[in-house]
């Protein structure tokens, strides 16, 4: 049974013919439901691809002579698209994979001329850098767009019967389709007309790297002939591998892999990529064996980090770099990060696309930014190294409205905040929202595959953390919603509505600074040994590892953040107090 159907209509002076032929089912769907539109001008060759849950009403407002390229278009065909999987977030990605792939076949070879346009009130390009995954993601690609195109688009409306041919052009991280700030487009055509520089792309949470990184691969893929190796987390690898391999990326010259297979391959390439090189690994005792294993081979044997041999393997190198998310001893240090891309070309992404503040408010995403970082590393030399601006507006913090971006809770931070995120998941199903936590509790591993073992208690609420670090977000466990994230399970994914529970790991000292407490810490790869410990220097890299974790936690959410405190009161004055929260 087909999970789409369609309305074909012709348009004459504006005009919709054939309607009063329908039936009342068919009628009252052009009326009421959910729908994906595209219009057609077979004179003019023009294309315009919308959504919309009213479409009588909506084809009205285009044709009330108030939109000049529906004046000029001269649109004379009309199909209007439903399906079962429809609801917000299934509009936003179809609606976005169609406008690529149309673009993308307008630019194919041999394509006839076409004008694909798009209504910018429909794709907020400030809401995210992806559609908000939702359970049916995959279901509508593969029994909604694709039998689509190829079977009914296909030959009258495109010309490329098959999706695959499209996808190398029309991949960007999760969505086939963004919109580039002049900032990124800046730095791809930058690193394409130099081959001979490297580059650092500067960036914080929710700028752009990623989608900056697989736009910038596409456009190597498309433009020359050049090796190219992405470098990617081991907990990302698996989705970056399917995400390149539906996307049809040319596997001969592009290879995705992890620091330590490229090295342990040791074989060059023209271009290295690397994501979220902060986490780029060094010559450290306390990690998994596999990362100092590759100094064992005599060529590398001289070496102390991942990067140094990374450098020696690519011609040209480009470092996806947070200087706030570094979470790790085990992560190059930032000092000797700064020694080895000195020679590197410097550049910086300072748009926010993931937080989206609500409407109706004078406060921006950046300010709430800007606020986090006050909060976590005013006493600390870091701000200096991001792009801080201190004079962000307090009124994100002081907003007590229901629909505020942040707010807290000050007694049971678990019932609370899982009672916040699932009274938004009633009324936004489509929503992808967690409770996020420190590092306060211990856990195993192995407890990821024993459902009864529990982490975090509450009077009779008991929550477990995450099962897995790899997509746990798409996780199949009955309870995954309600488990809690750990940094490891979260760091570069975008969120709906998130709630942080801030731990007894960070405290206040006497003097009004933070600080890390090792003694409710439980990572063990996370921290020094009591020895490296009693060296100040240490405690304060501790400490900024602590801050990072938060700071991650903290810059997921697209719609709203709430904050719990867990066993720490006293984090709660130091933030009313850092934040001027009345």
């Amino acid at each position: 049974m087909a999970k789409y159907s369609y309305i074909e209509l012709d348009i004459k002076d504006g005009k919709l013919t054939g309607v009063d032929k329908l039936n009342n089912n068919k009628k009252s769907a052009l009326e009421n439901n959910n729908a994906i539109y595209i219009y057609r001008g077979r004179k003019s060759g023009k294309v315009y691809i919308g959504q919309t849950k009213h479409f009588i009403r909506r084809h009205q407002e285009h044709f009330s002579g108030n939109e000049e390229k529906f004046n000029n278009a001269s649109f004379d065909k009309v199909v209007i698209l439903f399906s079962v999987y429809f609801n917000g977030s299934a509009l936003d990605d179809v609606e976005r994979q169609l406008i690529t792939y149309f673009v993308a076949d307008k630019f194919k070879p041999r394509s006839r001329k076409q004008d694909v346009t798009f209504d910018t009130e429909v794709i907020n390009l400030t809401a995210g850098n992806t559609v908000n995954d939702y359970r049916d993601r995959d279901r509508v690609s593969s029994e909604v767009v694709l039998p689509f195109w190829e079977n009914y688009l296909y030959p009258e409306w495109v010309h490329t019967k098959k999706l695959d041919e499209l996808r190398t052009s029309a991949l960007v991280k999760y969505s086939p389709i963004k919109t580039l700030t002049e900032q990124q487009q800046e730095v791809i055509e930058d690193v394409l007309e130099n081959h001979d520089r490297s580059y650092v792309i500067n960036g914080d949470a929710g700028t752009g790297k990623t989608v900056l990184l697989t736009y910038l691969v596409a456009e190597l893929l498309n433009e020359t002939n050049r090796s190219i190796a992405i470098v990617v987390q081991p907990n990302w690898l698996k989705t970056a591998e399917e995400i390149f391999k539906l996307y049809g990326m040319d596997e001969k010259r592009l290879t995705i892999t992890t620091s330590t297979r490229l090295i342990k391959q040791n074989e060059s390439y023209d271009v290295i990529i690397v994501d979220e090189a902060h986490k780029l690994s060094r010559r450290y005792g306390k990690q998994h064996p596999s990362f100092n294993e590759v100094y064992k081979a005599s060529q590398f044997s001289n070496y102390n980090s991942h990067l140094e041999i990374i450098k020696t393997l690519g011609r040209q190198v480009v470092l996806m770099y947070d200087v706030l998310q570094a979470i790790r001893p085990a992560n190059v240090t930032r000092e000797r990060f700064r020694e080895l891309t000195a020679n590197f070309e410097q550049r910086y992404l300072t748009t926010q696309f993931r937080i989206k503040t609500p409407d109706g408010k004078k406060y921006t995403s950046d300010d709430y930014i800007n606020g986090i970082k006050w909060l976590l590393y005013k006493d600390t030399d870091l701000l200096e190294l991001t792009n801080f601006n201190p004079q962000f507006d307090r009124d994100i913090f002081n907003d007590k409205s229901e629909d505020a971006y942040f707010g807290y809770f000050s007694d049971k931070p678990l019932h609370n905040l899982f009672n916040w995120i699932e009274e938004d998941r009633n009324y936004n199903p489509n929503h992808i929202n967690r409770v996020l936590g420190g590092l306060v509790e211990p856990w195993l591993q192995k407890d990821g595959k024993d459902p009864k073992k529990m982490h975090w208690f509450e009077g009779e609420m008991q929550k477990r953390w995450n099962s897995t670090q790899e997509n746990w977000i798409n996780s199949t466990d009955a309870d995954s919603e309600d488990q809690i994230g750990s940094v490891f399970a979260v760091q570069g994914i975008d969120l709906n509505k998130v709630g942080v529970l801030i731990g007894n790991d960070l405290k206040v000292d006497n003097t009004g600074k933070l600080y890390a407490d090792p003694e409710n810490f439980f990572n063990v790869n996370g921290k020094f040994s009591e020895e490296d410990l009693k060296d100040p220097q240490n405690r304060k890299e501790f400490t900024l590892f602590v801050l990072n974790i938060y700071y991650v936690l903290l810059t997921r959410g697209i719609d709203g953040i709430r904050v719990g405190f867990w066993k720490n009161r006293e984090f709660e004055k130091y933030m009313k107090n850092t934040l001027g929260i009345i």
